[in-house]
């Protein structure tokens, strides 16, 4: 009897360790910064966990990528489910020639097509235009410009009253020697604004460095600092405290208790999600991929 309860553990344990898991006929990939190359069950196939490269040959009729910064490349493909954060996922050809169904969650994912010939192109490098000297018409005077991408020196000189002008950015100085005033030397700059779209841009995508929390059965009290979160594990409970970026819970059973958040993304299944305050008088967009999962807002107590 006991040999057969070691036997069982044994057998159980060797199973979770294996980066591909049998799931009924769609295998599933899980783990972290692993390079697979996987045949499409005929249910297709799902990629979970964080830093994977993975290649899904043969007829893929439906692939559901989580987890975060994974490469899926896949073969033929029916329909696609891209959730979790930061994921990259190329596709060859649909089935029967048919373009493939996509779906997209979370945050900074992408998806395009991409045959395997296909190279990145090399970034362009910018040109500095060259310097050019133009001399006026009558009146005895010259003018001579000198201009970069970010910058510009202007030069004229006229009888009695030479100048120079140099401009950079939103600054300029211009000096002056003649007249009845005297030299004189002026200087101007221009204020910035932020444009309203760079604000909200970083509203939906988070700033600084996602929070990432790929493991199992964690009570943590986490500062948000306007970052996005990925919940990847599973049965977590966690604080976020003050304003996050958008959540993304692809993990099953996790309980959140978020201070306030811009968006909520559920594509595991069975998680709670609740948030305490509202970001500009608005309550998070919700989207959610699996099933069992609730999301609500904490009343106050009267």
């Amino acid at each position: 009897m006991r040999l057969d309860l070691q036997i069982g553990t044994f057998a159980a344990a060797a199973a979770l360790c294996l980066p591909v898991v049998a799931y009924g006929q769609r295998p599933v990939v899980e783990g972290m910064s692993q390079r697979l190359t996987v045949a499409c069950g005929t249910e297709g196939a799902k990629v979970q966990g964080m830093g994977n490269t993975v290649t899904l040959t043969g007829t893929c009729a439906t692939v559901l990528v989580e987890g975060s910064d994974n490469t899926v490349h896949i073969a033929t493909l029916g329909r696609l489910t891209v959730a979790g954060m930061n994921n990259k996922v190329y596709w060859t050809s649909g089935i029967d020639g048919a373009t493939p169904k996509i779906t997209k969650e979370g945050v900074g994912n992408v998806v395009a097509k991409k045959t395997p010939a296909d190279t990145e192109a090399p970034a362009a490098k910018p040109q500095t235009a060259p310097s050019t000297t133009t001399p006026s018409s009558g009146g005895g005077s010259a003018t001579a410009t000198a201009s970069t991408p970010t910058s510009s020196t202007t030069a004229s000189a006229k009888p009695g009253n030479p100048t120079l002008t140099v401009g950079s950015g939103a600054g300029t100085v211009a000096m002056g020697a003649g007249g009845s005033g005297g030299p004189s030397v002026s200087a101007k700059k221009t204020a910035t604004t932020t444009h309203p779209a760079a604000t909200s841009s970083a509203s939906a995508t988070g700033v600084g460095t996602p929070i990432l929390v790929p493991t199992n059965q964690q009570v943590k009290t986490i500062d948000c600092e306007g970052r996005a979160v990925s919940v990847q594990g599973n049965a977590n409970r966690l604080t976020l405290k003050g304003r996050c970026g958008p959540i993304t819970v692809g993990g099953n059973e996790n309980i959140l208790d978020v201070g306030s958040t811009t968006r909520i993304d559920t594509s595991g299944n069975r998680n709670v999600v609740k948030y305490r305050d509202l970001v500009d008088d608005k309550a998070p967009v919700v989207s959610s991929g699996g099933t069992g999962n609730r999301v609500s807002k904490v009343e106050p107590q009267p």
